[in-house]
């Protein structure tokens, strides 16, 4: 019943079900209207369902993260921490506003860092939109929730992507003194990041964290059912290449 249960749940769930409906439709165009119809229907399926495995997903991200590890000697005057995305006016326990998974993941770790070594904290991260709040303010609480000194978390709250991260960062670092910083960001997101400080021309030790994978992962056969996490994951690294071609194009 278990591994029953394993199967067909995720045939019950987007994109599982969709992909369901999609070869549905393209039986019933293929004996009705022809084949055309049909084959089109065939091949929107297979992509959705190719785009939701496991396998997929960790074959994208592998591409981002191969050769990524933590530095065995972390040294640094200052940690770097990219902002991601944020719920900015959700309630909760200090204030409005909680950082999204990716940025609490980042989060996390750059206050792990900074206990260990004691050194400020910048937080990189502005208003992406109008009328969203700056990512940097929300991430701040929540540091200084965890424990970490008010005075020692600086904000660069001006950055809208990460081109302007390394940029507005720098500035940051050139106007405090800071040249050994360290750069806390997810591993997916590191070869974009340290091709924007490269440009900026700020050199920094990269501190990837939240990885997914690694050299020997094992492929069970579950990673071949279609999931919501695995989509989602594919479409982030599919994002991480057209950015890092487009940076590479304009800067």
């Amino acid at each position: 019943m278990f591994l029953f249960k394993k199967i067909v749940t995720p045939f019950l769930l987007p994109p599982g079900v969709l992909v369901l409906l999609l070869i549905a439709a393209a039986i019933w165009t293929w004996r009705r209207k022809g084949r055309g119809g049909g084959r089109m229907l065939l091949a929107a399926a297979s992509l959705l369902w190719l785009s939701s495995m496991g396998v997929t997903a960790d074959w994208m991200m592998g591409r981002l993260e191969a050769d990524l590890a933590v530095p065995p000697s972390l040294q640094g005057d200052v940690i770097i921490m990219l902002g991601g995305a944020a719920y900015d006016r959700v309630p909760d326990l200090s204030g409005r506003g909680t950082p999204g998974p990716g940025t609490m993941e980042r989060m996390v770790t750059a206050a792990r860092l900074q206990r260990r070594l004691g050194v400020p904290i910048i937080v990189s991260g502005g208003r992406v939109y109008p009328t969203s709040a700056s990512i940097a303010t929300v991430t701040r609480r929540f540091l200084i929730d965890l424990g970490i000194p008010a005075d020692r978390i600086l904000m660069e709250d001006q950055s809208r992507d990460t081109y302007e991260n390394a940029l507005f960062s720098k500035q940051l670092c050139d106007r405090t003194g800071f040249r050994r910083p360290l750069l806390v960001t997810s591993g997916f997101h590191l070869k974009r990041a340290m091709y924007c400080f490269e440009s900026v021309g700020l050199a920094v030790t990269p501190l990837p964290c939240a990885l997914t994978t690694w050299p020997g992962k094992p492929c069970a056969w579950n990673r071949f059912l279609p999931s919501a996490q695995a989509l989602a994951a594919t479409v982030a690294a599919l994002h991480e290449w057209l950015g890092l071609a487009y940076y590479r194009m304009v800067y």
